[in-house]
């Protein structure tokens, strides 16, 4: 996942510095038992990397399947890709909004990557079932 919003940045970075610093070692936090805003805040950021690279996974899959399928694929494909494109753009404004809404406490980090997360998995979905009718 690459985080676009400078604040959730600082915040995954604070998260990991400050967890590096108190354990001596970066260790992986103890997700279940997330405690305080840091730790929630950097499980919440590896859940949501596994997500992203999973869409990651699918939307490369259902490329390679219009690859080579004639005349017809190629328009279909960069149709795709366009699209890839412009739910990249909606997604982040989106979730900008989310950010924004909640930027005067401290879930706004949790929310901004929650929101990531579920547009991730809706995509997902989506993806999974376009390949399949194509």
């Amino acid at each position: 996942m690459t985080i676009r919003h400078p604040f959730t940045a600082c915040a995954v970075a604070a998260a990991l510095v400050l967890c590096g610093a108190a354990a001596g070692a970066l260790a992986a936090p103890d997700c279940k038992n997330a405690m305080n805003t840091l730790e929630i805040n950097e499980c919440a950021s590896i859940e949501q990397k596994a997500v992203e690279a999973r869409l990651n996974q699918v939307y490369q899959r259902v490329l390679k399947t219009l690859d080579g399928e004639g005349r017809d694929s190629a328009a279909t494909r960069a149709k795709l890709v366009a699209a890839q494109r412009a739910w990249v753009r909606f997604r982040e404004a989106d979730c900008d909004a989310v950010y924004e809404r909640h930027a005067g406490g401290t879930i706004r980090t949790v929310m901004y990557i929650g929101c990531m997360q579920s547009h991730a998995e809706q995509r997902i979905k989506a993806l999974e079932a376009f390949a399949e009718t194509y």
